[in-house]
Parts: C-alpha cells; sequence; structure tokens
C-alpha cells in the first residue's frame, strides 16, 4: 500500500489534508478522503510507530 498526504485548500477556519491511499502496484482505484491536519499528522505518526510505514520519494 502507498499512502499520499498532501495539502488541501485550507478554510479561514482549519486546515486540511488530502490523504490518497492506494496499492504499490497501482491495481484498483485509490481512495482519497479529506482529514483535519492534526488528524492526519496523529495518523502519520500511528502509522510510522506500528513499524509498516516508512517516508519513501514519490513514485507513482
Amino acid at each position: 500500500m502507498v499512502c499520499r498526504f498532501k495539502n488541501d485548500m485550507p478554510t479561514q477556519h482549519v486546515q486540511w489534508v488530502e490523504v490518497e491511499t492506494s496499492s504499490l502496484t497501482g491495481s484498483g482505484k485509490p481512495v482519497i478522503r479529506r482529514m483535519l491536519r492534526n488528524n492526519a499528522i496523529e495518523a502519520w505518526e500511528t502509522m510510522q510507530k506500528s513499524g509498516g510505514w516508512k517516508r519513501c520519494q514519490l513514485r507513482w
């Protein structure tokens, strides 16, 4: 799995992050959702602590 976090259009009161998750092989449609920035940071930190996720260069 590949997960991409990208800043989305901020509003006057909150900052949003677009989170796209897809298969590393590119099969199937990616799942795209929006999260509050603080929630996205917490999700990423949790993913890294689980040991299965690491930061890499964008290839897709």
